[in-house]
């Protein structure tokens, strides 16, 4: 049943000082909007100001002509939740996403696997439905991961058009997921293209932006770069994912899900894969300088969670990094969450600016709302956002009024206020403390020591939980 979407104009709050950040923003017409979505791509990964050994100077020169972000985090510690997060702007709790969709719905059949379904629509409008109902083209490229069943299209979602894959991985040359199935399609219908998927991904964007830079355009660029299987731009020649074979398993082999490479290649492997990412987003901005579009393009790069430090302990014991940060992909420490971000409109955001601000994958879409002039939806209505504009931060480098953030997963809870973070492994039926400003490693659990700040954030975890499991 349709839920009719009530918005109001709220007053933007005072904190906006001076005047407005929408009033501080040049009159004329609405900016493009590119969201790049890295995949596993850790907090130390990256070279430049993040320390990693990838030599990155497109995004290093992002970062240096934009703003960069030093505690930004995605909404969920793997794929599907941050992406549900980013898409909605509310906590992927919500849409009852809270773990990677699985992606065999040939094998269980059309409807066994809903994801992110067609009555969710209307439910829960997306970043592209709103920027369509703004006037802009919508596109999607690359990975989807939200269903891959026909009904969980990104078609259906606001994107005027969709190529791309739709489950969690897929070999970066023969475009098969991991079941052996072949997962490449335009809009609707199977489609393989050939080429490498960090190139096919970009290249299709450029393709967009050329039929469309006569109206705003909304694009979202969602990498398959650098999850696995792990393969470089090199690995053409050697054996790729063939029809029809499973590829689940994680064992080192020709028919291992991580890709054609021994495991002490990876950690290599893996730098020239971010490598050829920075090449591309290289390859993008070169393009929107050539058209003039980058005066009036507001872009944002980030990852959906932090990188694997190893794959299953001793099979695949080294991988990537997330710098001086405890923990990896699925963790709720930081670096399970904790993630590169950088956000880059020539003339409008500060160059070489930096935010030390905490920040989230769902701030993204009240921030396009902001921009765009459009009202956030009533905070009591059915489509209350959860996260906040950052376009304060962007424009003037103001500040984000204090917030509690929380992330969930089956096996742990986190939750963040100013410096102080509380997490729960609930698989391990721990509880610790830290103070991230003093301790970003989280290396000295403080509950002991600070038991009103852990009794506070205890009971607000309590509040949130019943919020979110009432939905």
């Amino acid at each position: 049943m349709k839920i009719k979407i009530v918005l109001c104009l709220i007053s933007l709050l005072p904190w906006l000082n001076p005047g407005h950040a929408q009033d501080q923003l040049p009159k004329g017409s609405a900016p493009n909007i590119i969201v790049i979505l890295a995949d596993d791509l850790g907090y130390g990964d990256l070279g430049g100001f993040y320390g990693g050994q990838a030599q990155t100077p497109h995004l290093n020169r992002l970062a240096k002509e934009g703003m960069l972000f030093t505690d930004f985090h995605s909404n969920g510690a793997m794929c599907s939740p941050t992406r549900a997060a980013l898409l909605t702007g509310r906590y992927q709790q919500r849409l009852g996403i809270e773990d990677p969709l699985p992606g065999d719905w040939q094998e269980k059949g059309i409807g066994a696997i809903k994801g992110i379904a067609r009555e969710d629509l209307y439910a829960t409008p997306t970043m592209a439905d709103y920027l369509k109902k703004a006037g802009y083209a919508t596109a999607f490229f690359g990975k989807w991961h939200l269903g891959n069943h026909p009904d969980a299209n990104p078609r259906n979602f606001g994107f005027d058009t969709f190529r791309g894959l739709t489950s969690g991985d897929g070999d970066y040359f023969s475009k098969l997921d991991r079941f052996g199935y072949p997962d490449w399609w335009r809009n609707e219908r199977l489609s393989f293209q050939e080429g490498y998927t960090t190139d096919v991904i970009t290249d299709n964007g450029i393709q967009f932006i050329a039929e469309n830079k006569g109206q705003p355009f909304f694009l979202y660029l969602a990498h398959l770069g650098v999850h696995f299987p792990w393969q470089s731009p090199a690995d053409a020649q050697l054996e790729t994912r063939k029809e029809g074979v499973d590829y689940t398993s994680s064992l080192p082999g020709p028919a291992s899900k991580l890709g054609p490479h021994a495991p002490e290649e990876v950690p290599e492997v893996l730098v020239s894969m971010i490598e050829a990412l920075d090449q591309n987003i290289g390859k993008l901005l070169a393009y929107l300088k050539s058209e003039g579009l980058d005066q009036n393009t507001l872009l944002f790069f980030t990852s959906d969670n932090g990188q694997y430090l190893d794959y299953q302990g001793e099979t695949w014991p080294s991988v990537g990094s997330n710098g001086i940060l405890r923990g990896e992909k699925s963790d709720l420490f930081e670096g399970g969450h904790r993630v590169p971000a950088i956000a880059w409109w020539p003339g409008k955001i500060p160059a070489g600016s930096q935010s030390h601000e905490t920040l989230a994958t769902f701030d993204l879409l009240p921030t396009f709302l902001e921009v765009t002039g459009q009202p956030q939806p009533d905070p009591e209505g059915p489509d209350r956002l959860d996260g906040k504009s950052l376009l304060p931060i962007l424009i003037s480098g103001g500040k984000m009024p204090e917030r509690t953030l929380f992330w969930r997963t089956p096996e742990a809870i986190a939750v963040r206020r100013g410096p102080w973070k509380l997490l729960e492994d609930r698989s391990a039926g721990t509880v610790s403390l830290y103070n991230l400003e003093q301790d970003l490693a989280e290396s000295r659990d403080l509950k002991a020591d600070f038991p009103a700040i852990l009794r506070e954030l205890w009971q607000s975890r309590d509040r949130w939980e019943r919020e979110m499991d009432e939905n």
